[in-house]
């Protein structure tokens, strides 16, 4: 199972938000039906970007679930998203909607990942104006 996150070292760009390496498995799911399970990359804030060979229309809404197994317990993580942009080797994917507990772990991921700790909850913060 793929579980590592850290910050990505790429020339910098005008995203809005901190992007993280982010190698984890997600339940996609397409109107109520399991689309499958993907790899994921570069968690942000925003959004990330879901490997694979996926056929999801530009501006389709879609859901997707991550499982975060611990000792004793595993959370499911549900984020509502809509594809925002097709590349030949996956989807980007903007955050819509989240519940507390899967936007506390995405502040987490990200937060602890990144190379710019401090300008990452700066930007948390920022987002609160």
């Amino acid at each position: 199972m793929m579980r590592t996150a850290r910050s990505v070292a790429l020339c910098p760009d005008n995203r809005r938000y901190t992007r993280v390496v982010f190698t984890r498995y997600v339940k996609l799911i397409l109107n109520g039906k399991v689309y499958g399970q993907y790899p994921a990359r570069n968690l942000s804030q925003g959004g990330l970007f879901i490997e694979g060979n996926i056929n999801i229309a530009v501006g389709e809404n879609c859901h997707f679930e991550l499982y975060e197994t611990g000792q004793h317990s595993t959370l499911i993580l549900i984020f509502l998203g809509k594809i925002v942009r097709h590349e030949k080797d996956g989807v980007g994917v903007e955050f819509t909607s989240m519940g507390k507990d899967s936007f506390m772990f995405l502040q987490t991921m990200v937060l602890y990942s990144s190379d710019d700790p401090v300008g990452v909850a700066e930007r948390f913060l920022e987002d609160f104006d």
